[in-house]
């Protein structure tokens, strides 16, 4: 059968989903599938797609069938396979399948401490497992009898070295034959090989022809794969000597082909052939040699540069041309700023690192800040130490100095605020985002502006000041354009999707729960139209909490089953895993399984006290809730008071409300009437904060809560009358599951 159609046809077994992945898979694999062709995707957002596949497969696969899976040579993985990996190891978890890997003693990775996996130390080969290997290298020929022994001593059972050893006496002349039938023709008195299988690699690739070392120097510059025509560009060969030297090296095991189609392409038989092969050449050979690659694949793949920047960056870097490099790691880090976060991270970490390396002038300087500006933005999404924040901080606030760019200034300063409100400093954040917003105003800039604007109405959001950032995001939304361009949304974000979503949060929590879910939706299609999957995340996250607050179950935990693929599809960034957590705890509240509820709330606890501070009170207050449902009152009642404090330490007013709502119900079912002073306190507490920080979607529970305690005094018209009125609140607010559950309780 074809590719296509062995592919299609066990992918059909396993479940008839996966049809729509087929030309996905076709188009990875550059089969193709004329029936129906393969989305044009870009490469991050092919693999992200695959990875997602990759888990249903594994699991789909093993619920029919024991399943065993091999990936070898771990210590040689990239970023990227290494998601991939981490990935497939949670996939296989609970399923009936069996994940081998190798790998060298020093090669390390979290996913080691699951408790389903187990190490098994591979010791080397005996002296009879040798005399096997050697015997389907070589042969039987009686003349071989006596190498077996001295080979094992020499290379202490290692396989790979074997081979080389083999190849070594070969290539000196000691054996004459072919692959499993060679004879020794010139005696052996003593084995002479270096102590070092990168030393005999070494020794072999010296005694090659001058024409083929050079050769297989260039490629190793390329990499451990390297097609052919990229190859014939630097190599600057004639083509038949290019051909015959290609030829020289396969025969000889340094290389293999490993594809013919679209372009012949070759790989180097072992990482480490690739890696002694690098390592012979002198540095500034291989330098240059990295500057003609550079430049070769600049013109050869014109059409895709914004793909090949990653790889541009690393050879002009290697080249020693850092202000080159500099640029290719920042096209890199924007291309794939909005899909892959941690490879952006990585990009921009590169290029503040080749600082030291730049000149001293405006094009370097901005480079610079742009890379300190975003760092920080990165941190608190992935969690950044308050001491290299400020390093940032100080280092980018030194070259706009440098320089006189004040806007570059600005947005470092914006960049850095913004961390410590996830540092869980609020306050510190809104007075910043204050005082910046008034230093935007000074520019006749529509960007400049709207970033500003957008950082304080973020900064009021998160201290609990709804209306003033509701107005702050309708006065952006009425003043800013909509296509402010990609390289000026200094949070990874538009402005125009920025005031969009705190315009649906604050909404959704000022009592008008239809328009801010209505909201929400929009905020998708933006996140859509801009490419920016994050973004989705964050609405999903926001969306879900407002779907809990309206007591809408079903459409609850169909926002946070989205976010939770979307979070594997991102490769899992902290934040976003945050949100993920936080909005299955809520979804499973809505439904009524607060047991279920427990464990993503305290995960959500736990990443928030690392990163992102500012959610670490609404996470807990979550959590206070779940252990009330469950019943477990001393519990809720110790996750409520932290709560409160947590909230109170990080203006999140809305959240301290419901934490002392919490407060009072576990007090009151566990003490009754004798905490009445206590319950009327909190709930006191509650209605002050509800006002003042503008949050009336809460106004309906609080009666509720107040009914409670009511009944617990044995009031009942004054149970009943706020109970119609919680009723009441809960229509007008959009919470219509609120108020038909009261519908039915009440008589």
């Amino acid at each position: 059968k074809s590719a296509r159609e062995k592919i299609a046809g066990r992918m059909m077994v396993l479940d008839r989903r996966f049809a729509d992945a087929l030309p996905l898979v076709f188009d990875f694999l550059g089969v193709g599938d004329p029936q129906r062709p393969a989305p044009r995707l870009e490469p991050e957002a092919r693999q992200r797609q695959l990875m997602a596949l990759m888990r249903e497969v594994t699991q789909s696969a093993s619920a029919t069938q024991p399943m065993v899976m091999m990936i070898e040579d771990l210590h040689w993985l990239d970023d990227a396979s290494a998601e991939f990996l981490e990935q497939m190891v949670d996939a296989s978890a609970g399923t009936r399948s069996l994940l081998l890997l190798n790998f060298r003693p020093e090669y390390h990775a979290d996913w080691m401490q699951k408790s389903w996996y187990r190490q098994i130390p591979l010791t080397p080969l005996g002296r009879d497992a040798i005399a096997e290997l050697l015997a389907d290298l070589l042969g039987n020929d009686p003349s071989l009898a006596a190498l077996a022994d001295p080979i094992h001593t020499r290379t202490s059972g290692n396989p790979f070295f074997t081979e080389e050893v083999a190849q070594t006496l070969i290539e000196s002349g000691h054996l004459e034959g072919t692959r499993g039938a060679y004879r020794l023709v010139t005696p052996i008195d003593r084995l002479e090989v270096p102590a070092t299988v990168q030393a005999v690699l070494a020794a072999r690739i010296d005694r090659l022809p001058e024409r083929d070392k050079r050769l297989l120097q260039v490629a190793s510059v390329i990499g451990k794969d390297f097609p052919e025509p990229l190859l014939a560009q630097v190599a600057d060969l004639a083509a038949e000597d290019l051909k015959d030297a290609l030829s020289a090296l396969n025969r000889a095991e340094f290389i293999h082909e490993q594809a013919i189609y679209p372009v012949i392409e070759y790989a180097f038989k072992h990482p480490l052939t690739q890696e002694v092969a690098l390592g012979s050449q002198l540095r500034e050979r291989r330098r240059s040699v990295h500057a003609a690659v550079a430049r070769a694949i600049e013109q050869q793949d014109a059409a895709h540069l914004d793909e090949r920047a990653p790889l541009l960056a690393h050879h002009f870097e290697e080249a020693g041309e850092a202000l080159t490099a500099a640029h290719w790691h920042r096209r890199a880090a924007e291309w794939v700023g909005s899909t892959d976060l941690a490879a952006a991270t990585r990009h921009w970490g590169r290029l503040r690192a080749l600082l030291r390396a730049l000149p001293d002038d405006r094009e370097a300087a901005a480079l610079g800040i742009a890379a300190c500006q975003h760092l920080l933005n990165m941190g608190w999404r992935f969690g950044i130490e308050s001491g290299e924040a400020h390093s940032l901080l100080e280092d980018g606030q030194a070259l706009a100095s440098a320089t006189g760019d004040r806007i570059g200034n600005l947005n470092v300063l914006q960049a850095y605020a913004r961390t410590r409100s996830a540092a869980g400093d609020v306050a510190a954040y809104l007075e910043s985002a204050m005082l910046n917003q008034r230093a935007a105003l000074e520019f006749d800039d529509v960007a400049v502006q709207a970033n500003a604007c957008g950082y304080l109405m973020d900064a009021l959001g998160f201290a609990g000041r709804l209306p003033e950032s509701l107005a702050l995001a309708e006065d952006g939304l009425a003043r800013f354009p909509r296509d402010i361009p990609a390289d000026q949304w200094i949070i990874g974000a538009s402005p125009h999707s920025w005031y969009s979503i705190w315009r649906g949060y604050c909404l959704s929590w000022m009592g008008q729960l239809p328009e801010g879910i209505e909201t929400f939706d929009r905020c998708r299609r933006l996140a859509e139209e801009d490419g920016t999957p994050e973004i989705t995340g964050y609405v999903l996250s926001f969306a879900c909490e407002t779907h809990y607050l309206a007591h809408d179950a079903d459409r609850a935990l169909a926002s946070a089953r989205q976010l939770e693929e979307l979070s594997r599809d991102l490769g899992e960034i902290p934040a976003i895993v945050g949100h993920t957590q936080r909005a299955l705890a809520y979804a499973q509240l809505a439904a009524g399984r607060p047991s279920d509820a427990i464990e993503p709330a305290r995960n959500a606890l736990d990443i928030f006290r690392r990163i992102e501070r500012n959610h670490e009170g609404m996470a807990a207050t979550l959590l206070a809730e779940a252990l009330l449902a469950t019943g477990d009152l001393p519990a809720a009642l110790t996750a409520a008071d932290e709560a409160i404090a947590v909230c109170r330490r990080s203006l999140r007013g809305n959240f301290e409300a419901i934490a002392h709502g919490a407060r009072a119900r576990a007090l009151l079912r566990g003490e009754g009437e004798a905490a009445r002073v206590a319950v009327k306190a909190a709930l006191d507490a509650a209605a002050l904060l509800i006002e003042s920080t503008g949050a009336s979607t809460l106004a309906p529970a609080h009666c509720e809560w107040r009914a409670e305690l009511a009944a617990v005094l044995g009031d009942d018209v004054a149970r009943e009358r706020l109970l119609r009125e919680a009723q009441r609140g809960y229509t007008e607010s959009g919470a219509i599951g609120h108020a038909e559950r009261l519908t039915r309780e009440l008589p």
